[in-house]
């Protein structure tokens, strides 16, 4: 009969023969050792251990996801549990590993379709004193508003069905990311964006009074 530690020392050396042929580009060789780990990796105590232990450790390809086997089988399992009991770590790990979910429909489902950014803000709203959550919100947040405000001066991205309504919003995410700023690293590239949102106003404002 096989003990734990067993198990536990055979699922760590599977894992460093995973490691060692990704690395190499052994394609074959390095999926055999993701079946047999997930394999020996099966109940759910293992899961938390593997995942505590190894999920940093895991590398990402150029779409920025681990081995989605491994993710699927083993870390998933262990954080939604987490995650239903309402730790704020696994909704700050499924953020950062969000891509994973996004691949994934039917896991992606389980967690309501939750973005990263919402993830993150789960997770600071739980700890607003972590600062490994206040500064992922705030870098999920960033990117939200780059990509916002990536085309102008030809515009902002917003509802322009209700143009009024979509400043307002953009000025509320930018207050929003500026208090987690506490460092005042952004203070200069928001002061920029709060001006960009007040000139498209004035634009748009000087448009529709024309017409």
């Amino acid at each position: 009969m096989t003990s734990k530690g067993e198990t536990k020392q055979h699922a760590e050396e599977l894992f460093e023969q995973f490691l060692k042929f990704d690395a190499l580009g052994m394609r074959k060789e390095a999926k055999r050792a993701v079946s047999a780990l997930i394999k020996e990796v099966s109940d759910n105590a293992a899961k938390d251990r593997w995942t505590k232990v190894n999920l940093s450790r895991m590398p990402r390809n150029r779409a920025s996801r681990v081995r989605h086997e491994i993710f699927k089988e083993i870390v998933f399992p262990s954080l939604k549990a987490a995650f239903d009991r309402g730790e704020a770590e696994a909704s700050y790990l499924f953020g950062k590993y969000s891509q994973n979910l996004y691949s994934d429909r039917a896991l992606f489902n389980q967690l309501d379709q939750r973005t990263a950014l919402e993830l993150f803000r789960e997770a600071f709203d739980s700890d607003p004193s972590s600062t490994r959550y206040q500064s992922a919100y705030l870098g999920a947040l960033l990117g939200l508003l780059r990509y916002s405000f990536h085309e102008w001066p030809t515009g902002i991205l917003i509802d322009h069905d209700d143009w009024r309504k979509g400043l307002d919003g953009m000025r509320a995410q930018l207050s929003l990311a500026r208090s987690l700023d506490r460092n005042s690293e952004y203070s200069g590239l928001f002061a920029q964006w709060f001006a960009y949102v007040d000139e498209y106003e004035a634009r748009l404002s000087a448009d529709n009074s024309s017409h």
